[in-house]
C-alpha cells in the first residue's frame, strides 16, 4: 500500500472495512453499487497485493482502476495523488482509454514511441497524469522512462501497474519463442502489429 497516496483511515482499516469504504465511495461517484469482484479487486490493490482479474467483456474492468484512484488522497488543489500505469499490447487501445478517462475527469496520456518526449516524461514523474498508458517497448527498453519510473518521486505516487489483455503475454511470448504460429492467434487484438516485447513482460514479474 502506498502510504503517500492512501488516506490513513484506509491504511488502518481491515479488508471488510475497506470494502465498505469502496462501496460507499462508488455509490457517491456513480450512484451505483459496485460488483463484488470489483470491490474485491480494488481492496487487494489498495493493500498492495498482486492481483489477476479474469472477467468477460462488459464486466466493468476499466472502472476498477478509477475506483482505486478515487480511494486515494487529494492534494490541496483537489487533484488525486496517484498514478496508474497501464501496459497495452496495441497503441489504439491506449488512445481509446485516454479518451474514456479524460471524459471521466481524470488526466491521462498514451505514451508511445511516436509521441515519446523528455517533457512528457517529466510531467509523468511529477504526477501530471492519473493514468499513463504505455507500449511494452517503452516500459522495458526505454532508459529515459526507466529513470522516471524508478525515481523516488514517481514511486511515491505509483498506485499500481496494470497489464491489459494479459493473455497476450503468453500468446505473443510463445510466438516469440517459435513455439506457436502467429496465424493461430484469432482474437481481435491479436491481429495488430506483433509485439514480441509483450511476451517478454512475464520474466519481469
Amino acid at each position: 500500500m502506498n502510504i503517500v497516496c492512501v488516506p490513513k483511515k484506509v491504511q488502518a482499516a481491515t479488508d471488510e472495512e475497506i470494502k465498505r469504504l469502496i462501496i460507499a465511495q462508488s455509490l457517491r461517484r456513480y450512484n451505483q453499487e459496485p460488483k463484488p469482484l470489483q470491490v474485491e479487486t480494488v481492496t487487494n490493490l489498495l493493500c498492495g497485493r498482486n492481483t489477476f482479474l479474469l472477467a468477460a467483456t462488459g464486466f466493468g474492468k476499466s472502472r476498477i482502476t478509477k475506483m482505486l484512484l478515487e480511494m486515494h488522497s487529494k492534494n490541496r488543489h483537489g487533484k488525486i495523488m496517484g498514478v496508474v500505469v497501464v501496459l497495452n499490447p496495441l497503441d489504439t487501445l491506449g488512445n481509446n482509454q485516454v479518451e474514456e478517462k479524460v471524459a471521466a475527469g481524470f488526466t491521462s496520456i498514451n505514451m508511445t514511441k511516436v509521441n515519446f518526449t523528455f517533457q512528457a516524461c517529466t510531467k509523468i514523474q511529477d504526477g501530471a497524469y492519473n493514468f499513463v498508458y504505455l507500449s511494452p517497448e517503452i516500459f522495458l527498453d526505454n532508459q529515459a522512462f526507466s529513470v522516471v519510473y524508478f525515481s523516488p518521486t514517481f514511486q511515491s505516487i505509483l498506485a499500481c501497474v496494470v497489464v491489459d489483455e494479459a493473455h497476450m503475454i503468453y500468446s505473443w511470448g510463445m510466438v516469440e519463442g517459435g513455439q506457436k504460429k502467429l496465424k493461430t492467434l484469432v482474437k481481435h487484438q491479436d491481429t495488430g502489429t506483433f509485439r514480441p516485447h509483450y511476451g517478454k513482460l512475464d520474466p519481469q514479474q
